[in-house]
């Protein structure tokens, strides 16, 4: 009769596993408490810091905008260095070991091929060439934002960014050369079109130069900048790899943004930006109002930190990037600048022959040359390291050897690509022209100030409160003649010196206005030509939709105000959707929701509202449609449809009713594009019934068109991707003044979007200190922070901040000192 002894025996061993669990959940409660009251993640009062010059006050607003008063402008780098490593210290980690190659030491297996290809560019490289040749006065301003961060992340102590803990890793050494890497990524991100030159290539393996230009068409109504018989050409040179296909699948696990480093950066459809200014005849106030808002990928925290710096000959408030010591979009108290990319061409692709009897060599002008090559190795958390050698040609990296897409696509027995790009020269001195953008006193010192911008090319936009407004393309960018060449469209032989860059364009020749008669300046990424240089930037304009739809607003009405800059930057009509609305509403289906979906979608108009029913029938027919067209060119288009919107080519293929792109190549029939157009019906209806319910009044655009900021790394893990992804309904779509590009193919609700209005600021110059401003998330990079993502709401339905030097109200303090 044991029993009893038994049940004891187990209730003991129950009594001690609940003791247990209780005594972890109470340890876990106390380390979570202990974390998070040690955790600097609203730093106020005093902190003494050896490395400081002089002491230095900071002052937070109401938005949590920092206002850095010093006594030297050293020290006021100092403190946006130690302010950036505080509140971002996660984003800058991820930023120095993107820019470094190096995020495989703590992420794995997942990242080896991003950093192998940044290596192969050669970025941090690059970046400590550029370093060496910049000014004493510049490189101690750089080392003076760099001991700032180092501070910074020193003062965090061991509760560090939950990130840390979750990857294994602490906040590395910031040097000023990561400085000036980072303004290299964003180049690379703003900076070319050498992965369409990459598809024209691809496409030329199965399609004639001319139903090339067909799929990746020139601008609008324009005629091709280049007029070589490129696809004859690559087959007469016989380059393509003799076994082409598609590629191994991505990394699922990592963020789209991430992803983009490699895949998609600069390759994208609808990257750009807004920003117009109206002069005083046309303003309300008599005096100039300007309006910005540039559009980047959205990450959590977003890319944007708003500060205001003051010190002796600076006084300067606005958006920084956490890593560059400036501000880089913003206003003094006398001027304010707005970017939008130009979307200049300044990379090429070049197609160098490699000597099959001494593979060290390739073919120049004049004989063969050696490549360059030195040896990379990347350290991989949890398995051995990775050793490989770059090479390099006249041009530039070769990029054959690490990008899986140009690899697939040559035959790398005999052939290689390089890469010429603006940014990677040694004159780039970037960084140096924000700090002096930021020193100007005035206007015409900061337009002397842009001659030093070198890469990205942006088109900047200014106003001054004299009433004066200007416009200044600002970069370097090949010269280039029209119709003379391959004018950078599509991959060029390298051993042919005909392709060579001979000179850039001069700054004077570089297109710019100055109070124009009309009364307004816009740009939007179209089409801009100098008056005094007839030859275009680029082969490969965006859509002009945003900047028509600028134009339209802009000339509706006599007199503006800051609400009508604000009602504009929330502007939603797609010039993009109009075109198209004909075919979609003389569709027919024979789905048993078509007769209620599309009395719904009859009313549509193009405009893109959050709780638009017909703009998501519209969006979900639009991509079917596309479907239809394109998918014949296989992974050629999957790989890219998302990238890339397709939206010129398909609204060029159906003007013409019985175009050859809207015929089913599976079926024997020759189907028509109003057949085409009728069959992407079914597929869209479908598609909307099985996910969003049999009720169309239910399938509003807001519950599909979701704005997500990703967290690096996090996003795509469970849990943690809900807990650090901040996600939104959102209006708009990839044409729209308030723009959202959707992913389509690229993700799982194709509708959604990860590149929109990244901020939205509004000067009015008759008071600056009326200026506006908003982003999708907060000034806070830490996760558990009430400001990692307070502004979301308000950025999602177009509302704003002040931006003001001498804010009306004040919330905490922070006082840095040396002693």
């Amino acid at each position: 009769m044991n029993l009893p002894a038994k049940s004891s025996g187990l209730a003991k061993l129950l009594r001690a596993g609940l003791w247990l669990i209780g005594l972890c959940l109470i340890t876990g409660l106390a380390v979570t408490l202990a974390y998070l009251y040690s955790a600097q993640s609203n730093i106020s009062g005093k902190r003494t810091i050896k490395s400081l010059g002089d002491s230095v006050a900071i002052t937070f607003d109401e938005s949590d905008v920092p206002h850095i008063n010093a006594k030297s402008q050293a020290d006021a780098y100092f403190a946006l260095g130690y302010l950036h490593a505080s509140e971002r210290s996660w984003q800058m980690e991820m930023n120095r070991r993107i820019a470094s190659g190096r995020l495989s030491e703590i992420l794995g297996h997942d990242t080896v091929k991003i950093d192998r290809f940044v290596r192969t560019l050669g970025i941090k490289r690059a970046a400590e060439r550029q370093f060496d040749r910049y000014p004493v006065s510049a490189k101690r301003l750089l080392q003076a934002y760099a001991d700032g961060v180092n501070a910074g992340n020193a003062q965090l102590g061991w509760a560090l960014p939950v990130e840390y803990f979750l990857t294994g890793s602490k906040p590395g050494h910031w040097s000023p050369t990561d400085s000036v890497a980072w303004m290299l990524m964003m180049a690379y991100d703003l900076g070319g079109n050498w992965q369409k030159e990459l598809q024209r290539l691809e496409l030329s393996q199965y399609l004639t130069t001319k139903q090339v230009w067909e799929v990746i068409e020139p601008y609008e109504n324009d005629e091709p900048v280049s007029n070589m018989d490129f696809s004859k050409l690559y087959r007469d040179l016989q380059v393509f790899h003799p076994a082409p296909g598609p590629i191994e699948s991505k990394p699922k696990n990592l963020p789209a943004t991430e992803l983009s480093q490699l895949d998609q950066m600069g390759a994208r459809d609808g990257i750009g930006s807004n920003n117009w200014a109206v002069g005083g005849k046309l303003s309300a106030s008599g005096k100039p109002l300007l309006a910005n808002d540039p559009h980047l990928g959205l990450s959590a925290p977003a890319i944007w930190y708003f500060a205001h710096l003051e010190a002796p000959g600076l006084n300067v408030i606005g958006g920084t990037l956490p890593g560059i010591p400036a501000v880089v979009l913003g206003r003094t108290d006398k001027f304010a600048w707005s970017f939008t990319n130009t979307g200049a061409d300044v990379q090429d692709l070049y197609i160098e022959q490699i000597d099959p009897k001494n593979p060290g060599m390739y073919r120049g002008p004049d004989g063969p040359l050696p490549f360059k090559v030195h040896q990379e190795i990347i350290d991989i958390k949890g398995s051995p390291s990775l050793t490989f050698l770059v090479k390099e040609t006249r041009h530039g990296p070769v990029i054959s050897d690490s990008y899986a897409k140009a690899k697939r696509t040559i035959d790398t027995d005999r052939f290689a690509l390089a890469l010429r790009w603006t940014a990677l020269d040694l004159e780039n001195q970037s960084v140096i022209g924000l700090l002096d953008m930021n020193h100007a006193a005035d206007l015409d010192q900061f337009k002397q100030a842009l001659r030093k911008n070198y890469a990205p090319m942006q088109n900047v936009v200014m106003a001054d409160a004299e009433g004066n407004i200007a416009y200044q393309a600002a970069g370097v960018a090949p010269k280039r003649i029209l119709h003379q060449g391959l004018y950078g469209v599509a991959p060029a032989p390298g051993w042919e010196r005909q392709y060579d860059w001979n000179d850039y364009v001069p700054f004077e020749q570089l297109p710019s206005i100055n109070n124009p008669e009309q009364g307004w300046i816009a740009t939007a990424n179209q089409k801009i030509i100098a008056v005094n240089d007839p030859n275009p930037l680029t082969g490969d304009w965006e859509l002009p939709t945003r900047y028509d739809r600028i134009v339209d607003l802009i000339k509706s009405k006599s007199i503006h105000s800051t609400d009508d800059m604000k009602a504009m930057q929330g502007d939603t009509l797609s010039l993009g959707a109009t075109p198209l609305l004909e075919l979609f509403k003389a569709s027919q289906s024979s789905h048993p929701l078509s007769a209620q979906a599309m009395e719904i979608g009859k009313s549509f108009d193009g405009n893109m509202k959050v709780d638009s029913v017909g703009a998501l029938i519209f969006n979900a027919w639009a991509d079917q449609l596309t479907r239809n067209l394109f998918s014949r060119l296989s992974y050629l288009f999957t790989e890219n449809y998302g990238a890339r919107n397709y939206r010129a080519p398909l609204i060029r293929q159906v003007k013409n009713p019985n175009s050859p792109w809207c015929d089913d190549p599976k079926t024997e029939k020759i189907e028509s594009c109003q057949e085409s157009s009728n069959k992407a019906l079914d597929k869209a209806l479908d598609y909307l019934s099985k996910k969003y319910g049999d009720d169309p009044k239910t399938w509003v655009w807001g519950k599909a068109h979701i704005a997500i900021s990703e967290h690096r790394p996090l996003s795509k893990v469970p849990l943690l991707g809900s807990l650090f992804n901040i996600q939104t309904p959102f209006p708009g779509d990839g044409f729209s003044v308030n723009m959202g590009r959707l992913e389509l193919i690229q993700t799982e609700n194709p509708y959604q979007t990860l590149q929109a209005s990244s901020l939205r600021t509004i000067y009015d110059l008759s008071d600056l200190e009326k200026s506006l401003f908003v982003y999708q998330t907060g000034q806070s990079g830490w996760v558990q922070s009430k400001l990692y993502r307070n502004m979301n709401s308000l950025w999602a339905n177009n509302e704003y901040l002040p931006l003001q030097m001498r804010p009306e109200k004040t919330g905490r303090q922070l006082e840095l000192v040396n002693k």
